[in-house]
């Protein structure tokens, strides 16, 4: 009777994996919910599309042409990261913006397409994934020009793996496995290519098991299997990082460590998964995708915790983290199954509602902080209005910034200094120096700017006027009170 079952899952697999026509590819697809529910948690990118953010301003404003191309080389990444990039930017900031509103949309359609050769993933749970996975609150650092090539990894992962698993023939073959090689350049997919190759031999896991013979499939599988390896091994000896940088995003022991616990869920998942094998009981489809989802996530995490990107777990879903919400960028798939996996397993007593609170709360979260970006804009353009407006900031001039309106900055971010830099030159000031971190202690001839605002969040939000104005004293005032 196992076997049976198991013959008849795999033809289904089967007819799913090859009878699906072109056209009718996007049979099903949510576009009304997922166009307006995305819109509505991603659009705010798009209301003020040429702002600069965090290492915008070091790695591009101002800059000559390429200089982004040149910098993230001596970091170890591979030659063609960041070409687009360089090109979207020459022609505006706007450009970049609408193409990563674009490419993340096009991912949960590229999902869509994945999901449809899960045989024990039906069409309405497959919708509901794929909108959960276009609205999940993280990675809200994508706001930034310099994660676009982040972006374009996404997109390129989510395109080699549908290739991978939708067409067999040699040449999509190895145009799947040239794309998902082009993702490496965000090194975190290294880790996260598992997911498709696991799927892989999944779709073909009947020819797989048979070892008699070495057959073209299972050629492939070693192919894809040593991807990662190839690549660590050409970044080695073409394009190594310099000796400034060659500690970053190197993976340590206790980074590693603190990554296990994720792992413990998934691999109590396996055990019971194996016991109702053995025993002949049935696994709902839920729990499933709850176990599924729950193994993308650890995976997700791992490249970031291993690296000590994530220093504690609360880095993880922090919600002032700075600009840390790009280390979230892998986490929309398994979080997304995880949910649909539990809304699937209460179904008969909830209905939907896990699904609708999570995607209610999404929205939240989503307007919140995409409100926190929208003033943040703002705020860096009155921020050049009242520099500009200043008569005393001259060549020689030593300037100490407090930033006490970080309410209006996106998710509790600090300007950096060479931010304030950008800032004073886009009011047409040069000085000596600016610093956004030190204090009147350690620079004693400086003067101190202190950006303040009585106007309240919700008061900004509604009028677009922050109220913003400085406080200016001499750091010898300033310590004279002080002490």
């Amino acid at each position: 009777m196992m076997s049976s079952a198991l013959n008849s899952e795999i033809e289904l697999e089967s007819a799913a994996s090859n009878a699906a026509k072109p056209e009718r590819m996007l049979a099903g697809f949510p576009w009304v919910s997922a166009i307006v529910l995305y819109t509505l948690s991603w659009g705010w990118s798009l209301l003020r599309p040429n702002t600069l953010y965090w290492d915008d301003w070091e790695e591009i404003f101002n800059r000559a042409d390429f200089y982004l191309w040149r910098y993230v080389r001596a970091m170890g990444r591979p030659p063609w990261s960041n070409i687009f990039d360089e090109y979207l930017i020459s022609i505006g900031p706007w450009t970049v913006r609408i193409a990563t509103f674009g490419l993340f949309f096009s991912s949960g359609l590229l999902l869509f397409f994945i999901l449809r050769h899960f045989a024990k993933v039906n069409l309405e749970d497959t919708k509901l994934t794929v909108i959960l996975f276009l609205v999940i609150p993280v990675n809200h650092s994508r706001v930034a020009l310099v994660i676009f090539d982040y972006t374009t990894s996404y997109f390129l992962f989510y395109l080699g793996w549908f290739v991978l698993v939708r067409y067999k023939s040699v040449k999509s073959f190895v145009l799947a496995c040239a794309i998902l090689f082009l993702s490496f350049k965000t090194h975190s997919f290294l880790f996260f290519v598992l997911l498709p190759f696991l799927h892989f031999i999944w779709l073909s896991r009947s020819e797989v098991r048979n070892f008699k013979y070495l057959t073209r499939l299972r050629l492939q599988v070693v192919v894809v299997a040593l991807m990662p390896f190839l690549y660590l091994l050409l970044r080695e000896f073409l394009w190594p990082p310099s000796e400034e940088w060659a500690g970053y995003q190197k993976p340590s022991k206790d980074g590693f460590i603190l990554w296990v616990p994720f792992l413990v869920p998934f691999v109590l998942g396996s055990i019971l998964i194996v016991l109702c094998r053995k025993f002949k009981k049935s696994i709902s489809t839920g729990f499933l995708m709850m176990w599924i989802g729950i193994g993308a996530i650890a995976l997700a995490l791992l490249p970031y915790f291993a690296a000590g990107l994530f220093p504690d777990y609360v880095s993880v879903i922090a919600l002032r983290s700075d600009w840390s919400s790009r280390h979230q960028l892998l986490m929309p798939l398994g979080l997304a199954l995880s949910i649909v996996g539990l809304n699937e397993v209460f179904k008969r007593h909830l209905k939907n509602m896990i699904f609708v609170l999570t995607v209610t709360v999404s929205l939240i979260f989503n307007t919140y902080f995409g409100s926190n970006y929208y003033l943040d804009s703002i705020k860096k353009d009155q921020i050049v209005q009242l520099f500009a407006n200043r008569s005393d900031l001259y060549a020689n001039t030593q300037l100490v910034i407090l930033d006490q309106t970080k309410r209006f900055n996106g998710r509790g971010s600090t300007y950096r200094d060479y931010e304030w830099i950008g800032l004073l030159k886009s009011a047409g000031h040069d000085v000596e120096s600016v610093s956004g971190k030190l204090l009147c202690s350690a620079k004693q001839n400086a003067v101190q700017f202190s950006l303040q605002s009585k106007v309240s969040y919700i008061q900004a939000l509604l009028t677009r006027d922050l109220g913003l104005f400085f406080d200016v004293k001499p750091c010898s005032q300033v310590l004279e009170v002080d002490n």
